[in-house]
């Protein structure tokens, strides 16, 4: 078992996580490189960069660089389709043949639930970009969001940091105010120190201009954190809309989870994914307001938001291990611990 070698990915828009392991679940090696987006790259810079991250990973385990893996599992962000997943692979095979014997694509939405939940589950990312899936045992599926910052990513880090600026935007040319009369001198100032900016015209080349970055403009969403944390009450207000925002991927997805899922101790297993997830204790009222404020028809009754113990891109191994029938040692209990729990409470309709 021990000889055996299987490879995970977990791919996201800014950053991939990748990880080496042998048929006995040790982890050889993980190393953190950029984002493999296919749609944001291109298939063919995509998979270079793939091939890349893998021989880099290979390298740090010490084994030798023309290895070839047994298995090699990818969980991508923009591979929600299932004939362009297959096309993923197809093309991979065919400009690295070296690369592993046996290769799986899939969302980076599945990498999370198949790391945490045996049955099936759900997960919510919240990292540059937004997502809300559900996974059923009898492998029905249902997904929210994931459609990019320009048709969505609500609760993101870029939604924050963009709906931050938007507000200081609006604010100064008096198109409209800040909400609740809050003022916006700390949060304009850190955006204009973080995007090296001096008035709202420099906002122009950030978001139009040949070096816009929707990354660089995501990475604002941990200062408006740092300040909601000291107390300012805008950013407080701006991460509790976000809240309400990953509420709603959970209300949209709820309704489908087999009953199943549904009976699980603690309700349905929720597993929360990306950096925006660290600031929890600033969405939580957002979110709550959100689950009890709505109608019968999005009653959300029971669920639990866990986080994952071990990198997700052991996600990828799991998955490409139960294609392959092999007899992995899968680690469900240990992989996760809870974040929070809820029960819905009438009493607060």
């Amino acid at each position: 078992m021990s000889d055996v070698l299987f490879g995970g990915i977990e791919g996201g828009a800014s950053v991939s996580t990748v990880v080496i392991t042998n048929g006995k679940g040790d982890i050889l090696a993980e190393i953190l490189g950029e984002g493999t987006n296919p749609w944001t790259l291109g298939i063919k810079s995509c998979l270079s960069r793939v091939n890349d991250l893998i021989k880099e990973a290979i390298k740090k385990a010490n084994l030798d660089v023309n290895t070839k893996l047994n298995g090699l599992g990818l969980c991508l962000s923009g591979c929600e389709d299932v004939i362009f997943c297959e096309q993923i692979e197809t093309d991979l095979k065919k400009l690295y043949p070296q690369l592993a014997e046996i290769i799986s694509v899939a969302s980076d939405t599945l990498a999370p639930i198949a790391l945490a939940c045996q049955s099936g589950g759900a997960v919510i990312i919240s990292g540059t970009g937004s997502n809300g899936f559900l996974l059923n045992p009898d492998f029905t599926t249902k997904r929210c969001g994931g459609n990019g910052h320009l048709l969505g990513d609500e609760g993101s880090a870029y939604w924050i940091a963009h709906k931050s600026i938007k507000i200081c935007l609006d604010h100064i040319e008096e198109y409209s105010f800040a909400p609740n009369n809050y003022s916006i001198d700390r949060v304009w100032e850190s955006i204009k120190s973080y995007l090296q900016i001096e008035a709202v015209v420099d906002l122009i080349s950030v978001f139009y201009g040949e070096k816009k970055s929707k990354s660089k403009i995501a990475g604002l969403c941990k200062i408006i954190a740092d300040l909601a944390i000291k107390g300012d009450k805008l950013s407080i207000w701006i991460f509790n809309e976000a809240g309400k925002e990953l509420a709603k991927l959970l209300q949209a997805i709820y309704p489908s989870a087999h009953k199943m899922l549904h009976n699980e101790n603690g309700g349905l297993h929720v597993v929360c994914v990306g950096s925006v997830w660290k600031s929890w204790d600033l969405l939580k009222n957002g979110f709550i307001e959100q689950l009890q404020s709505n109608s019968d028809k999005k009653i959300v009754k029971e669920f639990t938001l866990i986080l994952l113990n071990k990198t997700v891109a052991l996600g990828g191994i799991y998955l490409i291990a139960k294609k392959l029938n092999y007899d992995f040692p899968f680690d469900y209990e240990h992989n996760y611990k809870t974040l929070f729990h809820y029960v819905h409470d009438e009493k607060l309709k």
